[in-house]
């Protein structure tokens, strides 16, 4: 850091201005360039402060070009530096002054940020600099793009015709009661959480995405026109909201993704006419008072999963007509009836929603305890449900997901040379398995360990699993990539659980059997020798296991006879590495 005295150049740059407005060829000037030109002058010799706290001060700019940066310290001592250190050593109230010329090279002040809540890793992470104000903020209103100020001791934030500005940080800014977003039309994250806002007027800014303003003083929130955009609204734990239909009406939001509205204070009805037809979602509305919950048209993406919770408000009503997103529907301690109940669980079940069209390590529940019980309807559409992998909690009683079983099943596999390493997964306590070598020996098979044999010999060698519940099954291979030395896999015909195969690396492997009866969606193929050919099936097999969202590794694109397949797997979320 340098440290020389602060040279004053304010009163002659601006003497020079005016000798130059007043000669005969600046009296010839129009009247516009004078307006241009005079605030300029003025702007160029003007300075943020900053006022801090705290013992050091160590804020970070971010400029483009290469401008002139003047930090001044409240001891006279100065720095250049984008990122300068300021050790004062012990703690006081001091002013900080900043200089860059042309102040039209800042697109980030960061005073405070680590992000917190959400925030992107693309921002330098910068401690509570204890700054208490900020004064001359204006300067940088034409050309700043990030703002960051989080746990700072800031009351008020004025942004307005910041017309650059995509992303404000100001994450447990408790000090924070007032700011201003006026004019602000490419701001596209706003991070107000746990402040003390007093107000919140999000009208000025049409292009916002994200919105983080859980705990802090609004009666409500102004949002205008805004709303075509936004993914993500988290207000949570506002219960001084004195406008209890907010969120009434979500048809301005059709790409939310996640709603995060509890303890709000709200009721009435939620209707949510469409959500992001590309990502998750989350509906977390408990601690409210709504009667009536409306989905109808919203929740369509069967590749994702969605979340909807609402215990604890009044609900005596509920529609999810068409909701096949839903994975998780938490309705606890609401006053549905056992009609209602027997309708909402006959829709459900309608729906389609099972295991078997899940992401992978989905959980399928719905919980609608300290309602009504549902009738006998009801429970006949609990248990389809059930049988579909969902658990169905009620008053008085619950189901849960069964273990199928299909009796003892086989599968084949033949390595080449002296050694193997195999692994199945499997589940069920009663579940047993046991792999029989070539040489007629045999062992257990533990679920989820490897198997090794060795001194097999040279050549080629035949063994098997057998599975006492091929139902049970979840994954099957080699133990370790190219561990196995496989030629061929088959004998999957009577797994329907299957959701694993294992072959990385497998340089020998040929063959694989038939998949289209079970749930694999993750193929390991990478380095295997499988012909384009048997791609092509594996493809087709893909397909007609209707699994959503799987993944495919291999080095074979298959022919232009898979063509078709391989875009209907691309179109249901799959995700194809065949390079």
């Amino acid at each position: 850091m340098r440290t020389t005295p602060m040279r004053r150049t304010f009163l002659p740059t601006l003497f020079l201005a005016i000798s130059l407005l007043w000669s005969p060829a600046g009296l010839r000037a129009q009247t516009d360039d004078l307006t241009l030109f005079l605030p300029a002058i003025l702007a160029a010799n003007q300075a943020m402060v900053f006022v801090t706290e705290g013992a050091s001060f160590s804020p970070v700019i971010v400029v483009t070009g290469n401008p002139d940066i003047r930090w001044t310290f409240a001891d006279g001592t100065t720095s250049t530096s984008a990122t300068p250190t300021k050790n004062y050593g012990s703690a006081a109230r001091r002013e900080n002054r900043l200089v860059v010329t042309p102040w039209s090279a800042v697109t980030r002040i960061n005073i405070g940020y680590d992000a917190g809540d959400g925030g992107t890793y693309d921002i330098e992470f910068v401690p509570d600099q204890q700054v208490s104000e900020v004064r001359g903020l204006h300067l940088v209103a034409p050309t700043l793009a990030q703002w960051c100020s989080s746990y700072n001791r800031i009351p008020s934030l004025d942004f307005s015709n910041f017309q650059n500005l995509n992303t404000i940080e100001c994450y447990l800014s408790g000090h924070l009661t007032q700011v201003r977003l006026g004019n602000t039309p490419k701001l596209r994250r706003a991070c107000f959480e746990d402040c003390s806002l007093t107000s919140l007027d999000l009208s000025g800014s049409p292009n916002l995405e994200d919105l983080r303003g859980a705990v802090n003083d609004y009666p409500t929130i102004a949002f205008g026109a805004t709303g075509a955009h936004v993914w993500h609204i988290c207000v949570r734990d506002n219960p001084q909201f004195t406008n209890r239909g907010l969120f009434a009406d979500m048809t301005p939001f059709p790409l939310i993704s996640e709603l995060f509205i509890w303890n709000d204070n709200q009721a009435g009805t939620l209707r949510i006419p469409a959500t992001s037809p590309d990502n998750a979602v989350s509906i977390l509305a408990w601690d409210n008072a709504y009667a009536a919950l409306d989905l109808s048209g919203a929740l369509q993406n069967l590749g994702a999963t969605a979340s909807v919770q609402l215990l604890r408000n009044n609900l005596t009503s509920i529609n999810i007509t068409g909701c096949r997103q839903i994975t998780e529907l938490d309705l606890q301690d609401n006053l549905l009836s056992s009609a209602t109940l027997d309708t909402l669980l006959a829709t459900l079940d309608a729906l389609g929603r099972s295991q078997d069209n899940t992401p992978e390590g989905t959980t399928l529940r719905v919980d609608i305890r300290g309602n009504a019980a549902p009738g006998d309807d009801g429970y006949a559409h609990a248990e389809n449900l059930a049988a579909k992998g969902w658990t169905v909690a009620a008053t008085g009683w619950t189901l849960e997901p069964g273990l199928p079983d299909n009796g003892e099943q086989r599968i084949d596999f033949v390595t080449s040379g002296d050694a193997t390493s195999m692994r199945c997964d499997f589940r069920g306590a009663s579940t047993v398995g046991v792999w029989h070598w070539s040489d007629g020996t045999t062992s257990p098979a533990a679920s989820g360990e490897a198997a090794a044999k060795t001194g097999l010999g040279a050549g080629l060698h035949a063994h098997h699993l057998t599975i006492s519940n091929g139902a049970a099954l979840l994954r099957f291979g080699a133990g370790a990539g190219g561990a196995g030395q496989l030629t061929s896999m088959t004998g999957f015909e009577n797994c329907p659980a299957l959701g694993i195969l294992f072959a990385y690396q497998e340089a020998l492997l040929t063959a694989l059997g038939h998949t289209n009866a079970t749930r694999v969606r993750e193929y390991h193929l990478k380095g295997a020798a499988l012909s384009a050919a048997a791609m092509d099936q594996i493809f087709e097999d893909a397909v007609a296991s209707e699994v959503f969202n799987g993944m495919m590794w291999s080095d074979n694109a298959g022919t232009a006879a898979s063509e078709a397949a391989r875009a209907t797997l691309t179109l249901r979320g799959w995700t194809l590495d065949t390079q």
